[in-house]
């Protein structure tokens, strides 16, 4: 993903979101019957019932939570050694986008969360998934972390980040090029929300 264009991304995305969601629904949600894919893939009947099922792409936040001068960046353990990035969560049904960030941002780390404005997004394929990019603000700044969801949290101010984002961190390294985290970040360091 790190290597191909934006244009490319989001072909690779649709391509795997599609296979996924191909694997995942054989059968049918209504009656359990056999489904059989049709309308150029975008599509899954079901004879047994008439039951027509679509793809679908499951709304995750992701968010640039920010007090003053520093950004805050959590680690999952399954990640590669050091790699910090923002902190993300499925939206749940019914949920607002700023909802959403403010639960997920105060269940992984603790923190409260106020303003929240929405910035940008990208198609995520592992498997299906549209990240949702939010930048907002910090009211506290204790870390209580979930251990169920991070193995870490921490402020990193703006030089610090810089620093990791050049690779030149003996602590942090940085989220995945051609991430919505990373073009946030990015954003962030350059102040520049146009």
């Amino acid at each position: 993903m790190t290597q191909l264009t934006p244009w490319e991304a989001e072909v690779a995305a649709t391509a795997r979101g599609i296979l996924e969601w191909h694997g995942r629904h054989r059968f049918c949600a209504n009656c359990g019957a056999p489904t059989k894919m049709s309308d150029g893939g975008w599509r899954r009947d079901c004879a047994a019932c008439s039951a027509h099922h679509f793809p679908r792409t499951d709304p995750v936040v992701i968010m640039l939570v920010t007090h003053g001068n520093s950004v805050l960046l959590g680690r999952n353990a399954a990640w590669p050694e050091g790699m910090y990035s923002l902190l993300a969560g499925f939206m749940e049904p019914g949920e607002p986008i700023e909802a959403a960030v403010r639960r997920e941002v105060l269940e992984e780390s603790g923190v409260v969360i106020g303003a929240v404005d929405y910035v940008a997004s990208q198609p995520w394929p592992f498997p299906a998934s549209l990240m949702i990019g939010c930048r907002a603000e910090a009211l506290t700044r204790e870390i209580t972390l979930d251990p169920n969801e991070l193995e870490d949290a921490l402020w990193v101010t703006r030089e610090e980040l810089s620093v990791a984002m050049a690779g030149l961190s003996d602590k942090i390294r940085p989220a995945r090029k051609g991430a919505l985290a990373q073009f946030l970040l990015t954003k962030w360091l350059a102040d520049c929300w146009e």
